[in-house]
């Protein structure tokens, strides 16, 4: 019968020391020029560019992107007492994120909040003016749980060329009015350029407040030689804030995971049936997708339903023994699940967490960046990759390779695991 527990990891042994100058403040020039450490099963190649990518993937790979794209998910509002208030929307409640973004009706959002302490009443407010007219957004506190507050935000448009009043929808708020979420760990004014360096080229779906940043190294060139190279697919994964939280102190499972909302359509989970097939996940918000379906998959089989959300730590605990009794690859996981959809794609939550012990099944490589100490992130690449992760990064820190967000990356290919 299978081990049903959470890995019993101390947070510290995914710890290391990060200079505050190896943390690039803004991308390569261009994107591709960024520096890849290729690692395949504990050899380091430090000296290839992202440009290289088309000829270091196999032949006949499969490369696998998440399409979501950023929200300009901060509004600097002005409180009643005159001081600033920097919202920075985490994700809406009462809605879905699809419907929150097409409301032209007053939303309720979680936020974080700068400059809050003596906004407990009141209205804050902003005007802006654009091609579309004059904008005004109001702001009120209506709640507060474990330092996140809720806000109602509600808005107008005065158009430019009449002067009347028009419903516009929060999508087009956001765009006139938001600021680019860019990490804490920056640490410095928002630029022109970020808006278009903060998102990837593929970038389709709106609702992340954090960037898929493996995807940043990718331009339109870059794209270009990757189609005819590899077979290239999308699925979504909307990127909460919760990307920056890092582990809590002691035991890695006592750390609690945020729930992001997925997409997968049929036809990836067609391309997903194929067997033998060399897979590549860009980042890990593709990766979490895609071993999330393989665990809501033999959730499926185990209680008859179509699972919509995955636990934290199912893989290990109430799946594992279905998953040591049916011993099913991806291929066979998707071809049970391609019938039992009929065509219809698949939305559902996750808060999955990939950490040691845990065996990847998706996917053969990973493309990814250089993560935080104590992050959830550096969890997961210990999981591809063993010990030997710390190797790579004190090889890359020591190439002068820039780290987290705008910095360089890596392609981690290892064998297929048993």
């Amino acid at each position: 019968m299978a081990t049903q527990h959470t890995p019993d990891l101390d947070a510290d042994l995914f710890d290391y020391e990060l200079p505050e100058e190896a943390i690039a403040l803004h991308p390569a020039e261009p994107r591709s020029s960024a520096n890849m450490l290729v690692w395949r099963n504990g050899q380091q190649n430090l000296n290839a560019r992202f440009t290289d990518l088309p000829s270091v993937l196999p032949r006949d790979s499969q490369l696998w992107v998440n399409n979501t794209r950023v929200i300009r998910a901060r509004l600097l509002l002005q409180k009643p007492t005159g001081g600033r208030l920097e919202v920075f929307l985490l994700e809406p409640m009462d809605l879905s994120m699809e419907q929150v973004l097409a409301s032209t009706d007053s939303v309720k959002w979680k936020c974080m909040v700068k400059g809050a302490k003596r906004w407990s009443a009141g209205l804050a407010t902003l005007q802006v003016e654009d091609s579309k007219g004059k904008w005004e957004v109001e702001a009120k506190r209506v709640g507060m749980d474990e330092g996140v507050r809720f806000v109602e935000l509600s808005w107008t448009l005065e158009g430019s060329d009449n002067g009347e009043f028009r419903r516009a929808s929060f999508a087009e708020l956001l765009e006139a009015m938001g600021k680019m979420p860019l990490p804490p760990y920056m640490r410095r004014p928002e630029e022109a350029k970020d808006a278009e360096n903060y998102q990837t080229v593929y970038a389709e779906v709106l609702g992340s407040v954090a960037a898929p940043t493996a995807g940043l190294h990718f331009d339109a060139n870059l794209m270009a030689e990757l189609s005819t190279a590899a077979e290239v697919h999308n699925v979504t994964l909307h990127v909460g804030a919760g990307t920056f939280k890092p582990l809590d102190g002691g035991r890695i499972a006592d750390h609690v995971m945020h729930g992001e909302k997925c997409t997968v359509s049929f036809a990836a989970i067609e391309a997903l049936c194929e067997g033998e097939v060399h897979r590549v996940a860009t980042g890990t918000t593709s990766l979490r997708t895609l071993e999330s379906l393989y665990w809501l998959v033999l959730k499926w089989k185990q209680e008859g339903n179509q699972p919509t959300h995955l636990e934290q730590w199912a893989w290990c605990n109430e799946l594992a023994s279905i998953d040591e009794e049916l011993n099913w690859d991806m291929a066979t996981a998707m071809q049970w699940c391609s019938v039992q959809l009929d065509g219809a794609d698949w939305t559902f939550q996750t808060s999955i967490m990939i950490a040691p012990p845990y065996r990847i099944r998706s996917v053969q490589a990973l493309i990814t960046n250089f993560h935080l100490p104590n992050s959830t992130l550096l969890c997961l690449v210990a999981a591809a990759i063993g010990e030997d992760w710390k190797n790579l990064y004190s090889s890359a820190l020591s190439a002068g390779y820039r780290f987290l967000s705008f910095g360089d990356g890596s392609y981690l290919e290892w064998e297929a695991q048993k």
